[in-house]
């Protein structure tokens, strides 16, 4: 007589996996909600993002702007003008550029082509080549215009001082007063 015990130990061996399929990974189902929430949360950063890089375009225009205007309140109160390297702007090394005193550039090809540009229509890493070529121009140029007005101005303060003394020498003399024949 089989006891039940042999019974279930019979069962047994057929109920139980194979170990080869024991092995593979139990697959997990996808749950298309947390797929969307992801997605969501991707989204939401996407425009985070974005309107940071909106809002540092923003202050970039601003900035630029603000150079523009700073730098042309020396250059147009002194009216000058500065040659810019035109590899800055990857023209050939034969072509002039030059900056007036109201921030445009003028551009000459050789081949007898001109253009004028705005400072401000180029991207910052151009202005900011511009802006490190032409300081050192401008500084120079600045410091001759000092030195030409301080020149300028002690010969007109001594010119002054010469006359003054001509003209107090002048007060000092006695009047000569016609005599009546």
């Amino acid at each position: 007589m089989q006891s039940a015990e042999s019974t279930d130990n019979a069962a047994a061996p057929e109920q139980q996996a194979a170990p080869e399929q024991q092995a593979a990974p139990e697959q997990v189902s996808v749950d298309p909600n947390d797929v969307n929430a992801k997605t969501l949360t991707q989204l939401n950063t996407l425009m985070e993002e974005s309107l940071q890089i909106y809002e540092l375009e923003d202050q970039k225009t601003n900035v630029i702007d603000d150079l523009h205007n700073a730098l042309q309140v020396i250059t147009q109160f002194l009216s000058f003008s500065t040659d810019v390297n035109p590899v800055i702007f990857n023209l050939p090394q034969d072509a002039t550029v030059t900056m007036l005193p109201n921030l445009k550039l003028v551009i000459k090809l050789v081949n007898g082509k001109t253009e004028t540009k705005k400072f401000t229509d180029y991207p910052p890493e151009v202005i900011t080549a511009i802006v490190e070529y032409v300081t050192p121009q401008l500084l120079e140029l600045i410091q001759k215009q000092k030195s030409y007005l301080t020149e300028k101005i002690t010969f007109l303060r001594t010119a002054t001082k010469q006359l003054s003394t001509l003209s107090q020498l002048k007060e000092n003399l006695p009047s000569i007063v016609p005599m009546d024949e």
